[in-house]
């Protein structure tokens, strides 16, 4: 009964986690104490499986980069306040490694998950839809990366696992209403989802016409079936090509692109608008890391640069900014080499994790952890996400059920 109440808690904090900011946070504390009481019930009698060197291997890299930010953390007395997502990200990997080593991931489980995931993105969708990106439960721009990332999740689940095709049409279809939540958001920085998505299923579709050659050709209502699905599609996107998840981000873009043409001209006359900003951010930071690459400015320091960015440029953008909004260059003008070096661990680490899970046949969570790793890596360039509390979270999360999906046995 304990358990069944804790699976159902954990699939609701799921479903809701693209409404309320708390409920992702709610499944992260779950998963914590799921870890900690298989650790504590099953200490003595180890079960070992076959991903327990891969979730070791997670570990230790988010130990490696929580021990890299605490240095200069500790050198610089700066509160944790504004980046715990190091710690975070470090205990969801220790859970997840004591979970795991007992509880194998059940195809029950992950179906339910999947199911969560799909409910989260279109209950995102049409929340951001109805009440636009001022209304989200959090900061839009960390908010579409944390969906981006579930979309790269359920791709991943749709395409590379071997549940009934019914199952996997609906992830399918969560994934894609994950991609129109980002879209709609116009969070451009997390537009990057829709060329994963592009890249993977050409790869996918490419190869499975490899394969099909080897097979009978599809006939009869075979056919007439797939045909009348694709003739569905195009009409649901012509029918869409007028509404907000189309009309937004074109807008978006629009702008980004005046206001990119005005920062060519001057950078300090174009640093009042939100590209702009961050051209001319970008810039006066990169000058200043250069003048202390190794140690960098601190917390207090960095908002010291930022008052003088914003007085230089008479910028009223800049003077309501706490980050220069590039994931890097903020980690390097607070710590330097060791604040950078503590990020580059997540990246170079699920970069080397997807390859090994690739290697072991493991396909399904390669992708997932690769499509993960796009969406952080990519959405880093404009924004400083580890500064908000549900990105961090979200990736966590997502992080460890990609992982966990290791230990699950196939069909």
């Amino acid at each position: 009964m304990t358990r069944h109440f804790f699976e159902l808690t954990l699939l609701a904090a799921l479903g809701l986690s693209s409404l309320y900011s708390k409920a992702i946070g709610l499944a992260w504390v779950l998963l914590i104490l799921a870890g900690t009481w298989e650790w504590v019930q099953n200490h003595r009698g180890l079960r070992p499986n076959a991903s327990e060197t891969l979730l070791k291997a997670w570990l230790w890299i988010t130990l490696a980069a929580l021990l890299a930010k605490t240095i200069p953390m500790v050198y610089w007395t700066d509160p944790w306040g504004e980046r715990h997502g190091e710690l975070r990200l470090f205990l969801g990997a220790l859970a997840l490694y004591a979970l795991a080593r007992w509880q194998g991931l059940k195809r029950e489980a992950l179906s339910s998950i999947a199911y969560a995931l799909s409910i989260s993105s279109a209950a995102g969708l049409i929340w951001v839809v109805m009440y636009g990106r001022e209304n989200l439960s959090t900061h839009p721009i960390p908010w579409a990366g944390s969906i981006a990332m579930t979309s790269a999740v359920l791709l991943a689940l749709s395409l590379k696992t071997d549940f009934a095709v019914k199952h996997r049409r609906i992830w399918f279809t969560g994934g894609l209403l994950a991609v129109m939540a980002v879209l709609s958001s116009q969070s451009r920085g997390a537009f990057g989802i829709v060329l994963w998505w592009i890249v993977v299923c050409v790869h996918h579709f490419v190869a499975k016409r490899k394969y099909a050659k080897t097979t009978p050709p599809i006939t009869g209502q075979a056919f007439t079936r797939r045909a009348l699905i694709v003739i569905a599609w195009l009409v649901g996107l012509a029918l869409m090509s007028q509404s907000p998840v189309f009309q937004r981000p074109l807008e978006s873009i629009r702008q980004a692109s005046h206001e990119i043409s005005v920062s060519q001209q001057s950078v300090e006359k174009g640093a009042n608008s939100s590209v702009g900003a961050r051209i001319y951010l970008w810039q006066q930071s990169w000058t200043a890391i250069q003048m202390s690459p190794w140690i960098g400015y601190g917390h207090d320091g960095r908002k010291e640069k930022l008052a003088e960015w914003a007085e230089m440029s008479g910028s009223t953008t800049i003077k309501h900014l706490g980050h220069v909004h590039n994931e890097y260059l903020n980690q390097l003008l607070d710590h330097g080499l060791p604040g950078l070096l503590s990020q580059m661990f997540y990246i170079v680490g699920l970069v080397g994790l997807s390859w090994k899970l690739h290697k072991h046949h493991q396909t399904a969570s390669a992708l997932a952890v690769a499509g993960i790793c796009f969406v952080h890596m990519s959405c880093s360039m404009s924004n400083v996400n580890f500064a908000h509390n549900q990105y961090t979270t979200s990736l966590s999360v997502l992080i460890s059920i990609s992982l966990w999906m290791s230990t699950l046995r196939p069909r």
